[in-house]
């Protein structure tokens, strides 16, 4: 689901090659994060048998590339992806940022509700940590101290999103979305 919404998404705004979305993919999943043409060439043909892009290859024979392109099915789909749950599970922060990421695409209220989603995740966060913080307290040894010093770390995270998500609903009802400075 994740690497298909992400294409998707990217296609949304204007078509691609592969080397661009690896690229773009990367970025916005962390620096750290390596996507291979084995993961995405792949998917690139599912997508199009399923009629969801098209590939059209530019340039010649020594150095050819495969420009895809979405399809009005191909929007679909991104809307239903967009629109499906956010499952639980390694992924799930992945696949909130690919959708924070492609929000532009939804109407204004479901672009709240998303971040309302994302919100309630924060939330669940925060309150595992606080948890998990009373119990480390309660013992007294060295790997425990330890272990609330990442806790701490990844309470704060969580309360900083809390607060981006925040100023970003803010933004959006003061704005209505994005607002162009041409």
């Amino acid at each position: 689901m994740m690497n298909e919404l992400y294409i998707l998404g990217e296609l949304m705004e204007n078509s691609k090659t592969a080397y661009r979305l690896r690229q773009s993919m990367q970025v916005s999943l962390g620096r750290h994060r390596k996507i291979s043409f084995g993961v995405i060439y792949p998917l690139f043909e599912r997508l199009e048998k399923e009629g969801y892009i098209t590939l059209t290859v530019q340039g010649d024979d020594k150095r050819s590339t495969k420009l895809a392109a979405i399809t009005k099915k191909g929007e679909a789909r991104f809307l239903e992806l967009m629109y499906a749950p956010v499952p639980e599970g390694a992924h799930t922060d992945d696949i909130f940022q690919i959708k924070l990421d492609s929000m532009q695409h939804l109407p204004l209220t479901d672009q709240q509700g998303l971040l309302d989603q994302y919100m309630n995740e924060q939330v669940a966060i925060v309150n595992d940590c606080q948890t998990e913080l009373e119990h480390l307290k309660k013992h007294e040894h060295k790997d425990h101290w330890y272990a609330s010093q990442k806790m701490q770390l990844r309470l704060r995270q969580a309360q900083v999103t809390q607060q981006w998500i925040q100023d970003f609903k803010k933004a959006l009802a003061k704005n209505g979305g994005f607002q162009s400075n041409d």
